[in-house]
């Protein structure tokens, strides 16, 4: 992305180069749009956070095989330890994969936020915003605001905007979106 080197001001024009043109359409053309860079370290993925991430989804993984194969024992006749390697193997890939999508950059804009990665785009508009939510966190996931124009339901199935506390600008992202949530919708 082309910025100036004294201020983080991007426009809406260097935002549809860097991006191609899909995210320029969410952009007016005098929109000043800052970016800020989500990383795997930024977003509270520790080493040990990964690890247990791994574990859990491997031991979710070898459960769903044993469990299948006593349900189905004919159509899992092979060894037992194949199941348990096949699970290390995915736990392991899952660590992987998973915190990729947490390398990516929300651009916020006096009308619009949106998280660009390099698979996908998440825009919320001024006038769409419905669920603002802070968390906590919890041993797998770091403290979050999650901003989507969906419910609380519909951010759970198809997702929102995921911004980790730890970034800076967090309580600001945080305050503009709760001034374009309507106060009359719960």
């Amino acid at each position: 992305m082309k910025q100036k080197p004294d201020d983080d001001k991007a426009t809406s024009q260097d935002l549809a180069e860097s991006f191609g043109s899909r995210v320029g359409l969410f952009w007016y053309k005098k929109n000043a749009v800052e970016s800020y860079q989500v990383t795997p370290e930024l977003a509270g993925f520790s080493g040990k956070r990964k690890l247990l991430r791994g574990l859990l989804s491997a031991g979710l993984f070898g459960a769903i095989g044993v469990i299948w194969r006593f349900l189905w024992p004919s159509l899992f006749s092979g060894p037992l330890l194949w199941v348990v390697i096949t699970a290390v193997i995915f736990g392991i890939l899952g660590v992987l994969f998973d915190t990729r999508k947490f390398n990516y950059k929300v651009f916020v804009s006096d009308d619009c936020i949106t998280a660009a990665h390099s698979r996908y785009q998440r825009s919320v508009r001024k006038n769409e915003v419905k669920t603002v939510t802070e968390s906590d966190g919890n041993v797998l996931l770091p403290p979050s605001l999650r901003i989507s124009k969906y419910g609380r339901f519909g951010t759970w199935v198809w997702g929102g905007i995921w911004i980790p506390k730890a970034l800076p600008e967090c309580a600001a992202i945080r305050d503009l979106a709760l001034s374009w949530k309507d106060p009359t919708k719960v």
